[in-house]
């Protein structure tokens, strides 16, 4: 995997721990709805029990939900990284928990994105 960047800031990033965690490998890649071409790309990938959900906005501002159920029937930890809610340069970054039976409901900034990891205590 190639990260764009000087090391330091990702060292410094809010979100290095999950930078850190993101595999070169994968075992599983489903592309998800409310994908759409030019406009939206929403993917989960798995590696091993551990589950990493990518959102890549387009153009312009949208809100949209993601249905988790690709995670199944195992409670999971979300660590959940997204653009700031004032700052167009800053990340938030929060933990809370999942499972296949809920959603993801996001705000975009045209060109944003969004990124989490979901991890059982035994995927760890």
């Amino acid at each position: 995997m190639i990260y764009g960047g000087h090391p330091q800031s990702l060292l410094d990033n809010p979100a290095a721990e999950l930078i850190r965690d993101i595999p070169s490998v994968w075992d599983e890649t489903r592309v998800l709805p409310p994908s759409g071409i030019g406009e939206l790309a929403a993917f989960a990938r798995r590696s091993g029990e551990r589950w990493f959900l990518g959102v890549l906005n387009g153009p312009s501002p949208r809100q949209v939900r993601v249905d988790l159920s690709f995670l199944g029937q195992h409670r999971y930890r979300a660590l959940i990284a997204r653009d700031g809610a004032v700052d167009a340069a800053a990340i938030g970054v929060e933990t809370r928990d999942a499972s296949g039976s809920g959603s993801l409901d996001l705000d975009l900034r045209a060109g944003g994105g969004f990124v989490a990891r979901f991890a059982t205590a035994r995927g760890r």
